[in-house]
């Protein structure tokens, strides 16, 4: 006669409440810690804009076509609020300086860069291009209405302002 053994003896049981408090709150909080260090390195850190950008014009566009130019402008960013900042620039135009006094944006990655020129309201955008770990470089686009042209520039930041 063959005989069977019972279901507990093959497979012991287990006490849910127990393994439920216990492994429960262990699993949690490897999931949350796990989320959140995924988080927190998927994250880009707010550039700090404040101090003096220079920059020339890398390239403009005409009904003509591309063109070179000798035209350049500097940026003093005053003051930085997180994603808002302020300052004063000058530019060079066809030999002609011109002072302006900018509000800026920049998007909520830190990437995305709005200037927008208080005098008339023109604006400058593009984005903030992480160099060697820093975020040293901008590239900004504008329209000329004056000689009907795009303009491309390319501003380094030179100096870091003083807490």
């Amino acid at each position: 006669m063959i005989k069977f053994k019972s279901k507990g003896q093959y497979c012991p049981t287990v006490n849910l409440m127990k393994f439920s408090n216990k492994y429960v709150l262990i699993i949690s909080i490897i999931f949350c810690a796990l989320l959140n260090s995924s988080l927190a390195n998927g994250q880009e850190p707010i550039p700090f804009l404040t101090g003096k950008w220079l920059g020339t014009v890398l390239y403009q566009a005409t009904t003509t076509g591309f063109s070179s130019s000798k035209d350049s402008t500097s940026l003093n960013i005053l003051e930085q609020s997180f994603l808002k900042f302020k300052g004063n620039a000058e530019s060079i135009s066809n030999g002609k300086k011109t002072l302006w006094v900018f509000e800026g944006y920049l998007g909520k990655r830190g990437r995305n860069i709005c200037f927008i020129n208080q005098n008339n309201k023109k604006m400058l955008v593009g984005y903030v291009i992480n160099n060697n770990g820093g975020n040293n470089l901008i590239k900004l686009y504008s329209w000329d209405d004056e000689n009907n042209r795009a303009i491309v520039y390319i501003l380094k930041k030179i100096e870091t302002a003083k807490n």
